[in-house]
């Protein structure tokens, strides 16, 4: 889960002195969240990929809207995880299975035994982390590797959420617009 706090009071000042003087606060504050919300999306999409990414993009939402701040988040469980980057564990197993053949990429070890592989695990050396590597033996009696089994892993950021930058940028030509439209229906314009 990711949450962001959109908050004019935190704003640049420029920003934060025009979103001040408007005189509907929550509109402002709501449209600036709903823009944050939609780029966020349009960055996760813009990965690619099957599903993944699009899920991901789906779970991103606007909450808890005041007259100063609103909340942008995504309650998919690897939000955080792949905008930050950081450790991963296996939850249910003894090691995660990494695949390494491209004939294990997005499956399962499950489904080679389930389509009559019979697989059996190498021990490692060097890596403390590494646990083995799984994989057949061929009918030349050689070792077919297709999953490096570790304890944990490492994942580099890929960041899709907006900087704060743009953010700001965001929030100054929404607050921008709101000034306007408010000048604009009280003849000052």
């Amino acid at each position: 889960m990711l949450e962001v706090k959109i908050d004019s009071s935190d704003a640049e000042r420029g920003l934060a002195a025009i979103a001040a003087k408007l005189s509907r606060p929550r509109a402002f504050i709501k449209s600036w969240a709903g823009r944050v919300a939609r780029l966020a999306r349009t960055n996760a999409r813009a990965k690619g990929g099957k599903s993944f990414w699009r899920d991901l993009a789906n779970r991103t939402a606007v909450s808890q809207v005041s007259d100063h701040a609103a909340i942008v988040y995504n309650d998919h469980p690897a939000a955080a995880q792949k905008q930050f980057g950081g450790e991963i564990r296996p939850r249910n197993a003894r090691a995660l299975t990494i695949p390494i053949a491209d004939e294990a990429k997005g499956k399962t070890a499950g489904e080679f035994e389930a389509g009559g592989r019979d697989l059996f695990i190498l021990p490692a050396t060097g890596n403390p982390d590494t646990v083995g590597i799984l994989g057949y033996s061929e009918e030349d009696g050689g070792f077919h590797p297709l999953f490096v089994l570790r304890s944990k892993v490492t994942q580099k950021p890929d960041p899709w959420f907006p900087t704060i930058p743009e953010i700001n940028a965001i929030g100054l030509g929404e607050a921008l617009f709101w000034l306007d439209r408010e000048l604009r229906a009280s003849g000052r314009a």
